[in-house]
């Protein structure tokens, strides 16, 4: 949210002309690193709504600045790049969910197994204890 006020206000202060132009440029290019960024973590299955709006979004700045337009231009990249961090943070949201479930999984798993030895341990003693009494 920070970056995106100080897009907002680094346009303000820029104003019209090349400057601006170049701004969109680069949050154009800062769009498509974390285009790619989503779709390494996996945004295109578990945050396919954010990746695709973010692509789409960069597809009309992109047309945007070949008609001329970079103010617009500018915003739909901004947009495309903040749906992209969505995506990406999602993304890794989610795997790291499925990875504490597997855990919680397992640690289920390894008490049951605990429990089974204790069990087995606390009838050898008992068996042991009738044993020596004998």
């Amino acid at each position: 949210m920070r970056c995106a006020i100080c897009f907002i206000a680094m346009t303000m202060v820029l104003g019209c002309g090349g400057e601006l132009q170049q701004l969109a440029l680069e949050t154009m290019q800062n769009a498509n690193v974390a285009i790619t960024s989503a779709d390494a973590a996996g945004a295109q299955e578990s945050a396919s709504t954010s990746f695709y709006a973010a692509q789409e979004m960069l597809v009309t700045a992109e047309d945007a600045m070949n008609a001329g337009d970079a103010e617009r231009a500018y915003r739909k990249a901004l947009r495309a790049y903040l749906h992209a961090r969505i995506a990406t943070e999602t993304a890794i949201a989610l795997g790291e969910e499925a990875i504490l479930k597997e855990a919680q999984a397992q640690l289920t798993l390894s008490e049951e197994n605990v429990a089974e030895v204790r069990q087995r341990l606390e009838v050898a003693r008992e068996e042991f204890d009738a044993l020596r009494s004998d």
